[in-house]
């Protein structure tokens, strides 16, 4: 029953009207790679200059002719990453640890005429820590697997508006990345397998796709999660630029120069989901939107909120998160500063046994971004009030120091991990889970060299000195990173 509904919902999308996500036409060479390499646009309309205008050998194999005609031809390109991190404390007791990971990523965009193009890109994943119990967080792919490997066709219609479908493998993204990312920081990416359309043009477009996420860590191209079916619609105002940064991943999302608006609508099926409440099939539906822009040039904000609900095995979900960030920018100050002060609020359970689940679901968000680079929390049953300052030295150096203060929203829900499992459970009164803070800086040396330094020490609430034996230590998380880009 289960292959005959994804059957149908394959059979479905390709009935409606189909679209594509279109690539703008930007100047050539590209100033920089974007996160997911299949944004990148490399057509180069006069051919004559491609040698001429290239900056280096990274640049001559980008827009590189197959036909005689230059109708067919392919761009190609990778990514090297090398990354040390040792915990010391981890998770408050005296336990250390420290991993190293390598990662690299290899593709080729192959197009056929200007409508049709077959996008692949492979990745291969290695430690020296295979922490299987935490799936898509430490678990390498060392056999390679493929990240990307989708077909995609666009035509245009009139004013600038185009059409196109996409279906395959392909990495998803959506908003500012709390409910859908690639997870850039994860050892291994995450990626889906399905099909989506949307229309639109550059600056506006209605997106909407069907999928199976690939279990969390890809292995070739035949393994998905068959116990998990994720579907989607959004509107986007603008298509959000990602870069390639080793670090910290984006910018801080309130320093937008434009207004970004992002209703949108999704829905899970997943078997097996575990919750305080216990393990149960899930069926939930997530209704929000994101509002970001500027003020006056200078003042800044950002809100998200979100609502979902469902079932979980015979009980009833109601679960919702929100997000508000205020911010101002000092461009005429040295060092550049940019300050900003956030709160997030996902809720969490109120009462076992009430035929209602309460514990927000942030589906399939970026890992690290939000609450620290240890990548420990997410954001379920969890209250966060943070403190940023972003700054630039010699304009090659981008630092961000944050402090956070953490709480449970419910003290009857447990505090989760990123890797859909409970990270500590257990009975206390306490709502308090401790201060974190945290001084990132990445160094760009060119735009194919990054390196990236992190340090964060958490303090432990209460809540933690009450759920373990012993004393809960402070701990303090180290990351050092050199990213490659070509």
């Amino acid at each position: 029953m289960v292959n005959s509904k994804w059957n149908i919902c394959f059979l479905l999308i390709f009935l409606i009207p189909l679209f594509s996500e279109g690539q703008d036409s930007l100047s050539w060479p590209l100033e920089s790679y974007q996160d997911r390499r299949y944004k990148e646009n490399w057509k180069l309309d006069d051919w004559s200059e491609r040698r001429s205008r290239a900056q280096d050998w990274s640049d001559l194999i980008k827009n590189v002719p197959l036909s005689n005609n230059h109708k067919i031809w392919a761009s190609f390109g990778g990514q090297v990453r090398l990354r040390y991190m040792p915990t010391v404390n981890e998770e408050f007791m005296s336990q250390n640890s420290g991993l190293f990971t390598f990662r690299t990523r290899a593709h080729a965009d192959i197009h056929f005429g200007d409508n049709f193009r077959v996008f692949a890109e492979g990745i291969y994943s290695n430690t020296t820590k295979d922490n299987s119990d935490r799936l898509g967080a430490g678990t390498p792919v060392t056999d390679g697997a493929f990240l990307n490997l989708f077909a995609e066709y666009r035509f245009d219609l009139y004013n600038n508006t185009f059409m196109g479908v996409w279906a395959g493998r392909r990495e998803l993204q959506g908003g500012h990345e709390r409910l859908l990312s690639p997870g850039n920081w994860l050892i291994t990416r995450r990626s889906f397998d399905g099909a989506g359309f949307y229309v639109g043009n550059k600056s506006d477009k209605l997106v909407a796709f069907v999928s199976k996420p690939v279990i969390p860590v890809p292995d070739g191209y035949t393994t998905r999660d068959e116990n998990t079916t994720f579907w989607g619609v959004r509107y986007e105002s603008m298509d959000v630029a990602y870069s390639t940064t080793a670090g910290f991943g984006v910018p801080s999302w309130s320093s937008f120069d434009r207004t970004y608006f992002e209703p949108y609508f999704y829905g899970l099926h997943r078997n097996n989901a575990v919750y305080e409440e216990g393990t149960a099939n899930e069926q939930r539906y997530t209704a929000g939107f994101l509002l970001a822009g500027p003020i006056k040039r200078i003042f800044n904000y950002e809100v998200e909120a979100m609502y979902q609900f469902g079932s979980f095995g015979d009980q009833n979900i109601s679960a919702y998160s929100i997000t508000t960030e205020f911010g101002v920018s000092f461009p005429k100050v040295p060092l550049q500063p940019h300050v900003w002060v956030g709160f997030d609020y996902s809720s969490g359970d109120q009462n076992k046994g009430d035929n209602t689940l309460g514990t927000f679901n942030p589906l399939f968000p970026q890992v690290a971004q939000f609450f620290g680079e240890h990548g420990a929390m997410d954001r379920k049953n969890l209250t966060s009030i943070s403190a940023n300052v972003d700054f630039t030295v010699f304009n090659i150096v981008k630092s961000r120091l944050t402090y956070w203060n953490f709480q449970r929203s419910s003290l009857n829900d447990a505090v989760y991990n990123t890797s859909n499992g409970i990270l500590r459970t257990g009975e206390s009164n306490s709502r308090d889970l401790g201060d974190s803070m945290q001084l990132s800086s990445v160094i760009t040396l060119n735009r194919h060299w990054e390196i990236c330094a992190t340090y964060n020490f958490w303090v432990p609430g209460q809540y933690f000195w009450e759920t373990q034996s012993g004393n809960a230590h402070t701990q303090h998380f180290f990351m050092l990173t050199t990213q490659f880009t070509f």
